[in-house]
């Protein structure tokens, strides 16, 4: 492979580093220039360029190719300028599904929640039938990274299904809310850009979450020619809930999840023995519901949630706990009053809220005039703080922001390795 022209990467990350490295390999010759909308880009090899210059680096013809980030929105007017210079714009995924998969199978699983649990849970189920798999895409490693497996099961954001070019042989849909509206633009585009995932051009079979399966929005994008996959047996679900009781599985929201990964590792060829076994060795994702005790409390980090839905799951997790909760980060116009209504009606007694959606959802809660204390704080070490004054309050202390972390921290691992730390050193 010979890239002719130039190649501009936007976004300085993980898939940034991934398709560099992919860049030397393949086409060692090839210049790389890279942007950021701010700070530096560390990423060996290339030429750091300001956004400012992009329209003067389009216009001399030199760029053929621009690689965009997952976090980058393909409706920010310097990759539409980057489109109507005719340079192609494209994904680290993208690139994977021409140039590397070769004939590996593709489990592709989209959803507002619920994605991260439903691929580490599939490919549990296929590594106890021994079938090779591996992880990839939002959860795991960059596809361009990955080597060579008989499945590669991926969890798939809005971000990178929008674009996506990759046909998958099976596909998992676990639910659909308001979410992520700042990168779309609209809500209905987001629910558009969702659904591009389900619009393939050729044959896939396909397991759908029970929200999902009764959502008007996700039968419509099913094409005729999409095979929906069997379900398990009676008698296997029956054994699939009673071992999920007995398993490191938590939650009802999760029983949704636990049966779309039965439906997708049934149909790759695993066996119900196998599924079982893959329930019951079953280790969460870090950072989602992921239970510490520090003294007598439980400490729950959910860091990873950054949706209301993932929050009102992380609630109905601890019924019968008196609960404290942490939410708010970067503001994306999400909705918060549902969310409110769900707090009034819970075991929560204490809520934390930080800014900045945290600070909308406080005021939510005062206008029902619910009975809970209501701590503002202006940062997790401070809220944590408070928290510990009202220690007497709850049994059960959870971090599950119903926001994303970018206001403060630089992504969910930082802030739930964080909120670990604090609940360390102020209740242990």
């Amino acid at each position: 492979m010979q890239i002719d022209g130039a190649v501009l990467l936007y976004g300085a990350g993980r898939e940034a580093r991934s398709t560099r490295n992919f860049l030397k390999e393949v086409s060692p010759s090839t210049k790389v220039y890279i942007t950021v909308d701010s700070g530096d880009a560390d990423v060996d090899g290339c030429t750091q360029i300001a956004p400012t210059d992009l329209p003067a680096l389009f216009a001399t013809g030199e760029i053929s190719m621009l690689v965009r980030s997952a976090g980058v929105s393909i409706y920010k007017p310097e990759l539409i300028a980057a489109k109507e210079a005719g340079i192609e714009v494209t994904t680290n995924i993208n690139l994977w599904a021409k140039y590397r998969r070769g004939n590996a199978k593709v489990v592709a699983v989209t959803g507002t929640k619920g994605k991260s649990t439903t691929v580490k849970l599939t490919e549990t189920m296929l590594k106890c039938a021994g079938i090779d798999a591996r992880l990839g895409g939002n959860f795991g490693v960059a596809p361009l990274d990955l080597d060579e497996h008989d499945v590669i099961v991926m969890e798939l954001s809005s971000y990178q299904v929008a674009d996506l070019q990759l046909q998958p042989d099976f596909v998992g849909f676990t639910n659909l809310f308001p979410e992520h509206v700042d990168w779309h633009g609209s809500l209905d585009q987001y629910y558009h850009d969702k659904m591009n995932l389900l619009r393939r051009e050729q044959r896939y079979g396909y397991a759908l979450g029970s929200q999902a399966a009764v959502n008007q929005r996700v039968q419509a994008n099913l094409p005729k020619f999409a095979n929906e996959l069997s379900s398990p047996s009676a008698d296997m679900v029956a054994s699939l809930h009673g071992t999920m009781r007995q398993s490191k599985l938590k939650g009802p929201h999760n029983a949704d999840n636990m049966m779309i990964a039965a439906k997708l590792a049934l149909g790759l060829g695993a066996t119900e023995a196998a599924i079982l076994e893959g329930l019951k060795s079953f280790a969460p994702p870090a950072h989602r519901l992921e239970e510490h005790k520090v003294g007598n409390l439980t400490i729950v980090d959910d860091s990873i949630s950054t949706t209301p839905e993932a929050t009102k799951a992380a609630m109905a997790t601890y019924p019968d706990s008196r609960n404290a909760l942490i939410v708010g980060g970067f503001d994306r116009d999400q909705d918060y009053h549902d969310l409110a209504n769900e707090i009034a009606k819970s075991s929560v007694t204490t809520l934390a809220c930080l800014p900045n959606t945290g600070h909308r959802l406080a005021e939510a809660i005062g206008e029902l005039g619910v009975e809970v204390t209501t701590i503002e704080a202006q940062d997790l070490n401070e809220a944590m703080h408070e928290l510990a004054k009202h220690r007497d309050q709850f049994e059960t202390l959870i971090l599950s922001p119903a926001a994303p972390s970018f206001n403060q921290f630089r992504d969910y691992i930082e802030r739930g390795e964080t909120f670990v730390a604090l609940a360390n050193e102020l209740f242990s």
